[in-house]
């Protein structure tokens, strides 16, 4: 695995990056459906490396699945985050009609048609394609195999966010199996890209245990945050600051087993009775998991403590931060852990479980609590410990900004447009490899 420094040459004569992001829409509203931290980072380093870069063109693609756009037609858009590249950017909504209500566990089908239409619908021809997540992968290998045959190398850069390894290994028994498909479409597109970002050395060692990934073709860049908008502002303070029997506790994310906010709600009905802890869940899932997460509060009777909100615009999550006593993040998987960040951004305290990423988002014991194991009992005790210390939430949440300014989504641009250069630079090597693909996208798809 090799770090990208920060001084390295990024810009790119000319270049043209095709991103595909099959799944979820980059620009959807995070915590909502399948859109998460996943898409706010494909959208801030998309961002960022347009203006990093005045010779970068961007072409975006995503694949439409809302049944509402049942008699749509492919469009070609400009969301307000780039509005001020729209000369330079593309959004392409890919419409595959036999896609439209489709779940996330029934895509894979539509690979071979998605990297079919990107091909055909680009407006400018590709140097790099950019997968994000594995079905994207997939896709991206079939649309590489398409130029290839027409006489052109283009190299796959894969970022795979989260794979179905990390995430067996740490499931818990309400989470379903990753399906075999998966493992092997992972390992094919692991084995043809030209080089595969991580976010942090341990994801990219879980890929060589888990994978047996070649770690000189990874590349680690940790995602950034936009501290102008989480940061701590003076006067807006934590709603119970100095209180050590009230608080409020806060998770924003896709609510779903793997985010864990059962573990909350199970972990509150475990507090003293001299506590009182509210939990405000935001977010909304495509299955009505979060309407289980309120019978069951109703069950162990603490229904009046726990609160479903809508996801919200950035600016006003972060105003949300400020004012919350604890910031929750209890996956049970995380690459990174970008609320965690944004969240100690705005000078939150925050508990996340010991785990992948999360590990390192946290400096555990300065800017938040890593809790294991990942069980009510073990959060029940965590959260009770940080209610009861408020100078403790104090010295956290300012710890915490400090480091979060570290991090920043121009950073990660400037290394990832260095990745696409050198992807570039060694893209003949890539052609012969892309030749043995389509056996593999045949089998996928048959």
């Amino acid at each position: 695995m090799v770090k990208i420094p920060e001084s390295s040459q990024s810009r790119l004569p000319q270049s043209v990056v095709h991103v595909y992001s099959l799944h979820t829409d980059p620009f959807a509203q995070p915590g909502r459906g399948d859109a998460g931290g996943m898409n706010v980072y494909i959208a801030r380093s998309i961002a960022a490396m347009l203006s990093a870069d005045d010779n970068l063109r961007v072409e975006v693609f995503t694949l439409l699945t809302d049944p509402d756009f049942e008699h749509a037609k492919p469009s070609v858009q400009v969301p307000a985050l780039l509005n001020s590249y729209r000369d330079r950017v593309r959004v392409h909504q890919v419409l595959i009609p036999q896609a439209l209500g489709a779940r996330k566990n029934q895509l894979a089908e539509f690979t071979a048609e998605f990297a079919a239409q990107c091909v055909s619908l680009a407006c400018w021809h590709p140097q790099v394609i950019h997968a994000h997540y594995w079905l994207s992968g997939v896709a991206a290998l079939g649309a590489a195999q398409t130029y290839a045959a027409e006489g052109t190398a283009v190299p796959v850069v894969f970022t795979p966010h989260t794979t179905a390894a990390a995430k067996d290994a740490r499931r818990s028994p309400d989470e379903p199996e990753e399906p075999h498909a998966r493992y092997e479409s992972e390992h094919r597109v692991l084995e043809h890209a030209a080089l595969t970002i991580v976010n942090t050395s341990l994801e990219g060692q879980q890929l060589q245990d888990y994978y047996g990934a070649d770690p000189a073709r990874m590349r680690v860049i940790a995602p950034g945050v936009d501290t102008g908008i989480f940061h701590p502002l003076p006067g807006v303070h934590a709603e119970h600051e100095g209180s050590d029997t009230h608080a409020r506790v806060v998770f924003a994310g896709r609510p779903q087993p793997l985010k864990g906010p059962h573990i909350l709600v199970e972990a509150l009905a475990l507090l003293p009775a001299d506590l009182h802890v509210e939990l405000d869940i935001i977010g909304k899932s495509s299955s009505g998991y979060e309407l289980d997460l309120l019978a069951r509060a109703r069950d162990l009777g603490i229904a009046d403590r726990v609160h479903l909100r809508s996801p919200v615009p950035a600016d006003i999550l972060a105003d949300i931060f400020r004012r919350a006593d604890i910031v929750a993040s209890p996956s049970s998987s995380e690459s990174f852990g970008l609320v965690a960040l944004e969240a100690q951004a705005s000078g939150a305290a925050v508990l996340a479980t010991d785990a992948d990423g999360l590990r390192f988002a946290i400096e555990n014991h300065k800017t938040g609590l890593l809790v294991a194991p990942r069980t009510p009992q073990r959060w029940a005790v965590a959260i009770e410990r940080l209610v009861r210390a408020p100078r403790l939430r104090l010295t956290l949440g300012a710890n915490a900004a400090a480091r979060a300014r570290s991090f920043s989504w121009e950073a990660t641009a400037r290394k990832t447009l260095c990745v696409y250069s050198e992807a570039i630079t060694g893209r003949h090597q890539k052609m012969t490899c892309l030749v043995s693909t389509m056996s593999f996208l045949t089998t996928l798809t048959s």
